[in-house]
């Protein structure tokens, strides 16, 4: 159609040109290009709405396959509509102007099926209606798919058409797109008027046209978080003894829980939400000892999803002091290095710091006395949530940072927490140490316990002079090492002879990342005093910075 109108003004124009030179065709072709305009115009009309009846016949078939909706996406020409089988729909706004015909879909009451209507006629071919949605087969015979039908403007007569066979036959739907001057006529062309995906909480609604609502159920996971589990890994229980989560739950429909032979598992949907798990007794002989507790999960929109957890009967329980909370958090000084918490008002001390794990695990720290005071600088351990990854920046003024950043949480603890301990204090051999008392941390109950492991990572400060050294000491050298010893005291107080190291720089590597350090070696102790050593040595001792971070203390109850 372009070329026969294209061909017919350029024909015109030359003629008009031989006949008079000073003839100004400007009129002439501002009006072919007009009607250039007018047919990519509408070509795109075509194409908007052939791409809406494709998107049409998927969100009806969603229906009947049970497919739902994950989620919509607006944008500026229409939306992005996103299924859970992986395919996707587009949908264009409408446009005015083609006098299109409103194609649409109705469901049929008698077979429940969706069938295609045109100007709110069923869409009839050869005496039969137009299926929107596919039908699946019986006893294993193959189903019938459904069809689209396609539009199309006929050139030559401007009126709209339908094909149902994929383009081979036309059928003229009466419907003229441009009047007889060629211009556009005034109808719209939207199949799909709108898009409501936010006033129900279930369910996108497609409004089309002509007044019709489809809803399709949006993808709803289930939410089901425990809260309390231990970063562990394994929940460990006393044997007959039992323990209570809250629970978040959004989302589910029904449930089904497995457990090891001989645990009880009751889930109470409450007002509020409890998991409770109880371990088998010691006498049970019949009962598993450990294994996974799991959630079959199912949404309201038929989604499943798993929650598992592993569970352990042992003769004692592992609680864990995570430095986190509102308590903890109080704790940590500003600046890090002459803070009034650390350092006293005064900066030079006393320094009143101190801490309790009250009603956990017990455990305690107090500012040790050396040098006639209680300040960090005489040693301590201090609750901190700094962090400095430039190991540019590792010096005193960032003494209590980790050298760690969770990649997902972006806090510097273990296991993604925010907050830690950090350690500051060493005794050697040299005389110019004068330190009297090892930083120690202690059960405030008076009750010895075995403090079964804790995590260990080193700060800053430390990275930096074991790799480029300072002023006060030399990088640390191939063969060289700086290690944490643990040195016990029983229920009486009487150091116990076995000391556990860990190396936190050695010809071996440079510890990384928070790591597990055993404990339970030591048995069962009052007081754990943790010391710093190395074979850096300046001519006045060790000479590396005599820092560790520590985090998730696990001790045993019995």
């Amino acid at each position: 159609m372009k070329r026969i109108i294209r061909t017919a003004l350029i024909a015109l124009v030359t003629a008009a040109v031989s006949a008079c030179s000073m003839y100004d065709d400007t009129e002439l072709r501002d009006r072919l290009d007009g009607i250039d305009d007018k047919i990519a115009s509408l070509e795109e009309t075509v194409k908007d709405i052939n791409s809406d009846i494709d998107a049409l016949q998927k969100i009806v078939d969603a229906l009947r396959q049970n497919v739902t909706i994950d989620r919509v996406e607006a944008g500026t020409d229409g939306y992005v509509i996103y299924f859970s089988d992986g395919t996707t729909a587009e949908i264009t706004n409408g446009k005015d102007g083609a006098n299109a015909p409103i194609i649409s879909v109705a469901q049929d009451e008698s077979d429940g099926l969706w069938y295609w209507t045109i100007d709110g006629e069923w869409l009839v071919v050869d005496g039969q209606r137009i299926r929107a949605q596919g039908i699946d087969g019986e006893d294993g015979q193959p189903g019938e798919d459904a069809v689209s039908p396609q539009v199309r403007i006929n050139p030559d007569t401007k009126m709209w058409e339908i094909s149902v066979d994929g383009g081979l036959n036309w059928e003229s739907t009466g419907i003229v797109a441009e009047g007889q001057d060629g211009e556009p006529g005034t109808g719209g062309s939207g199949i799909i008027a709108d898009v409501d995906y936010e006033s129900d909480a279930y369910n996108v609604i497609f409004i089309l046209a002509d007044g019709t609502r489809i809803s399709v159920p949006k993808t709803i996971s289930v939410e089901f978080n425990i809260k309390g589990l231990s970063s562990e890994g394994v929940e460990s229980y006393l044997y007959g003894s039992s323990r209570t989560y809250n629970v978040e739950i959004s989302g589910m429909f029904a449930y089904v829980v497995s457990k090891p032979d001989g645990w009880r598992v009751t889930l109470s949907m409450a007002e509020d939400t409890t998991l409770t798990v109880t371990a088998p007794t010691r006498e049970n002989t019949y009962a598993e000892t450990e294994g996974m507790i799991g959630f079959s999960l199912q949404s309201m929109t038929g989604e499943v999803s798993m929650v598992t957890f592993r569970v352990k009967a042992v003769e004692y329980e592992l609680r864990v002091l995570t430095f986190e909370g509102e308590y903890w958090s109080s704790l940590i000084d500003t600046p890090q290095y002459g803070g009034p918490l650390l350092y006293g008002e005064s900066g030079t001390g006393p320094a009143d710091y101190e801490w309790y794990d009250d009603g956990n695990t017990f455990l305690k720290h107090v500012m040790p006395e050396n040098y006639g005071t209680t300040c960090y600088w005489g040693g301590g351990h201090a609750v901190s949530d700094y962090i400095e990854t430039d190991i540019a920046n590792g010096d005193y003024l960032h003494q209590l940072a980790v050298y760690y950043k969770d990649p997902v949480t972006g806090f510097g603890g273990h296991n993604g927490s925010e907050n830690f301990c950090v350690h500051f204090g060493y005794k050697d051999e040299s005389p110019y140490n004068m330190t009297e008392n090892l930083p120690s941390i202690e059960f405030g109950d008076g009750v010895a316990r075995v403090v079964d492991h804790l995590y260990i990572m080193w700060n800053t400060y430390l990275a930096n002079c074991v790799s480029n050294g300072n002023g006060l000491t030399d990088p640390l050298t191939p063969d060289g090492y700086v290690k944490v010893i643990a040195i016990g005291y029983d229920a009486e107080g009487v150091k116990i002879e076995q000391e556990p190291e860990f190396f936190l720089a050695s010809s071996e590597g440079n510890i990384r990342e928070w790591t597990k350090w055993d404990l339970s070696s030591l048995g069962k102790v009052s007081k754990i005093e943790f010391n710093v050593a190395g074979d850096s040595d300046n001519g006045y001792g060790f000479s590396q910075p005599a820092y560790f971070c520590y985090d998730d203390v696990a001790v045993r109850f019995e």
